[in-house]
C-alpha cells in the first residue's frame, strides 16, 4: 500500500505502456531517419564532453588547482604548451563544433517529425476510407475530423518532444562519465539525491496524465458539439432554439477551461518543484565536495559546471517529459481508432461481375448487429438489365438498405444477392461498386470546381464527354454560367439551386457509365417543374443503363418498368440507423 500501492501504480504503468507504442512507432516509421539523429546526437554529447573536460586544465593554467598534482596529465601538459589563449581557443573550436552537429540534429529530427506526422495521418485516412460501411454510419465526422486534423498535429508535436528527449537523454552519460573520472563519490552522491527527487516528483507526473486525458476528452467533445452546432444552424434558427443550445455550448467550454488550468496547475507546480529541489541538489553537492570530500577549487568547479549542465538536461527532459504525457492520451486515441478501422476492414477488390442479364435477390435480408431487428428481410425479386425499378414502401421499410445492398457497401446477413449468377459478396462486392452510380436526395458537391465534380466520377473524361454528360441530365443552365465548368460550387454546393444541384449529381453519375444507377428519393424535395426535368432526362437514359428509383411520388414511380413493395419486417429498434 501506501505510495508504491497496485492502485497509485497504475497510471504509471498506463504511462510506460503508451509511451513504448509511441516510441517502436517512431522507430519503425522513421527508419534511417531516426537512426541519423541517434548518430547526430551522440557525436555532438560526446563533443560536449570534451569541451567540459578541457574546461579542467584551463582552470589549472588559472591556478585555481592549488598543489594539486593535475588530474589529466596529458591536457595539463597540452595546456602548458599552447597557454590559455591556445586552450581557449581549443576550448571555443570544440563548442562550434558542437552547436553545428546540434543544427544538423535539430534539423534531422524536423524532417523526421514532419514526415511521421503525415504517415501517421495518411495511415489513419486510409483506415477510414477502407472500413466496412456497417462500422461507418456509425463514426461521427466531427470526432473523425479533429482526429485528422488537430490531434494528428499534436501527436507530431509530442513526437518532436520525444526526438528531443532523446537527443538529451545521450548527452547525460557523457556528462556523467567525466564527472565519474573528476570524484566517483561526488557523482554517485549527487545522483542519488537526484534519483530521491524524481522519485518525489512521480505522483506529480500521475496527476499531470490524468488531468491530461481528461482536457483531451473535453477537446473532443467541444469539437464534436461545435461541427453539430453549425451543421444545424438553420434547425436552431427556425425552432427558436440558440439560447437553449448556447447555454449547452458554454457549459461545455466552461468545463474545457477548467480542465485546462487544473492540467496547466499541474504541470507548472511539477516544474516549479523540480527546479526547487534540484537547486538543494546542487548545493547540497557543492557543500559536500568542499566540506567533506576537500576537493580542490578546479575540480568543484568543473563539477559544478557538469552537474549545471546535468541540471539543465534533466529540467529539460522533465519538460519534454511532461509534454508527451500530455499528449500520450490523444495518441492512444489514435492508435486505438487505426487498430479498430483496420480490423472492420472491407475485402480487396477483386474483379466485378459482368451485368448483362439480371441481378437476382433471393430471400435477402439484414439487421445492423448480429441480434438485432431486421432492416429487410426475405426478399426475393429480379431487376432485369436495361430496366427501371421502383422501389417502394412506408418509411422504415429499408428501402435505403436494400440500395446499401444493391450497392454493394455492405452484404447481406441472410440470403444473397447475384449479378448474372454470380454471388456479390467478399472482393467481388467491393469491386461492383465501380460499375455503381448513386444520386441521393441531398446530393453532396465539394467546394471545388463544377469539373473537378464531375471529374471524380471520371478522372480521364474528356471535355465533350463531361457536356454530354450534363445534357443528358438536364443541365444545359451550366452553359449559362460566367465560368461555365471552371465554376466554383461553393461549401457542400451551396452556390447552386437544390435542383440544379441534383442535375449535377445525375450528371456525374451518367458519366461513370454505369451498370447500375441508384436513385435514392432524388426528387422528392424538388418542385414540379424540375421533377420533371430530371424525369425526362432519366426517361431518356432508359435501356442504356438499369436504374433503381427509391420514390415516394406518384410521377417517378410511374416512370418504373417495375417495383419491389417493401414492408417493415418487425419494429425498427433504436441500435439500428434510420431508413427511409
Amino acid at each position: 500500500m501506501g505510495f508504491f500501492s497496485r492502485k497509485s501504480l497504475k497510471p504509471l504503468r498506463t504511462i510506460t505502456r503508451q509511451t513504448g507504442f509511441l516510441w517502436r512507432d517512431i522507430v519503425a516509421t522513421s527508419g534511417p531517419r531516426f537512426w541519423q539523429v541517434a548518430v547526430l546526437a551522440s557525436v555532438a554529447a560526446l563533443v560536449q564532453g570534451g569541451g567540459l573536460l578541457l574546461l579542467h586544465p584551463i582552470l589549472q593554467i588559472l591556478g585555481l588547482a592549488g598543489s594539486a598534482p593535475p588530474r589529466f596529465p596529458v591536457l595539463g601538459a597540452l595546456g602548458q604548451a599552447v597557454g590559455l589563449g591556445g586552450a581557449l581557443a581549443f576550448y571555443v573550436a570544440l563548442i562550434t563544433a558542437s552547436g553545428a552537429l546540434i543544427y544538423a540534429q535539430t534539423m534531422a529530427a524536423l524532417h523526421l517529425v514532419i514526415a511521421y506526422g503525415d504517415t501517421l495521418r495518411n495511415r489513419l485516412y486510409h483506415a477510414i476510407m477502407a472500413v466496412e460501411w456497417d462500422l461507418a454510419t456509425n463514426l461521427r465526422p466531427a470526432t473523425l475530423a479533429q482526429s485528422l486534423t488537430r490531434e494528428v498535429s499534436q501527436c507530431g508535436w509530442a513526437v518532436q518532444q520525444a526526438v528531443q528527449l532523446f537527443a538529451t537523454v545521450l548527452q547525460v552519460p557523457v556528462l556523467l562519465a567525466v564527472a565519474m573520472v573528476l570524484s566517483p563519490l561526488f557523482t554517485a552522491i549527487a545522483c542519488g539525491l537526484a534519483v530521491l527527487v524524481a522519485v518525489a516528483l512521480l505522483p506529480l507526473n500521475r496527476r499531470n496524465y490524468a488531468l491530461a486525458a481528461r482536457f483531451a476528452g473535453a477537446n473532443r467533445a467541444l469539437h464534436a458539439e461545435v461541427a453539430d452546432e453549425l451543421a444545424g444552424l438553420r434547425i436552431l434558427k427556425v425552432l427558436r432554439a440558440e439560447t437553449v443550445r448556447s447555454a449547452a455550448f458554454f457549459q461545455q467550454v466552461t468545463a474545457l477551461r477548467s480542465r485546462q488550468i487544473d492540467q496547466a496547475r499541474a504541470s507548472g507546480l511539477a516544474g516549479r518543484a523540480q527546479t526547487s529541489l534540484a537547486a538543494a541538489v546542487v548545493a547540497a553537492a557543492v557543500w559536500f565536495g568542499l566540506e567533506t570530500l576537500a576537493l580542490s577549487l578546479a575540480d568543484v568547479l568543473t563539477l559544478v559546471l557538469i552537474f549545471a549542465r546535468i541540471l539543465m538536461l534533466v529540467q529539460r527532459l522533465q519538460d519534454q517529459g511532461r509534454q508527451i504525457i500530455r499528449v500520450l492520451p490523444i495518441f492512444e486515441t489514435i492508435r486505438r481508432q487505426i487498430e479498430t478501422y483496420r480490423a472492420a476492414t472491407e475485402p480487396e477488390a477483386t474483379e466485378a461481375p459482368v451485368f448483362h442479364q439480371e441481378i437476382r435477390l433471393e430471400n435477402l435480408g439484414y439487421r445492423y448487429t448480429p441480434t438485432g431487428p431486421w432492416a429487410v428481410r426475405g426478399i426475393d425479386a429480379i431487376i432485369p438489365v436495361g430496366s427501371i425499378t421502383a422501389v417502394i414502401g412506408p418509411s422504415g421499410a429499408g428501402k435505403s438498405t436494400l440500395a446499401d445492398l444493391l450497392m454493394g457497401l455492405t452484404e447481406a446477413r441472410e440470403g444473397r444477392i447475384k449479378i448474372d449468377g454470380v454471388p456479390l459478396t467478399g472482393g467481388t462486392r467491393v469491386a461492383w461498386r465501380r460499375r455503381v452510380a448513386y444520386v441521393p436526395q441531398d446530393p453532396f458537391l465539394f467546394h471545388d470546381s463544377l469539373r473537378a465534380n464531375l471529374l471524380l466520377a471520371k478522372p480521364d473524361a474528356r471535355e465533350e464527354d463531361l457536356w454530354r454528360a450534363l445534357d443528358r441530365a438536364a443541365a444545359g443552365f451550366v452553359r449559362q454560367l460566367p465560368e461555365g465548368l471552371e465554376t466554383r460550387m461553393g461549401e457542400r454546393g451551396t452556390r447552386l439551386s437544390g435542383g440544379e444541384r441534383q442535375r449535377i449529381a445525375l450528371a456525374r453519375a451518367l458519366l461513370q457509365e454505369p451498370d447500375l444507377l441508384v436513385m435514392d428519393e432524388a426528387t422528392s424535395a424538388l418542385d414540379d417543374d424540375t421533377e420533371q426535368q430530371i424525369l425526362h432526362a432519366l426517361a431518356r437514359a432508359r435501356g442504356q443503363v438499369t436504374m433503381l428509383v427509391i420514390a415516394h411520388r406518384s410521377a417517378s414511380i410511374a416512370l418504373a418498368d417495375r417495383q419491389i413493395i417493401l414492408t417493415p419486417p418487425e419494429p425498427q429498434s433504436s441500435s439500428a440507423p434510420q431508413d427511409s
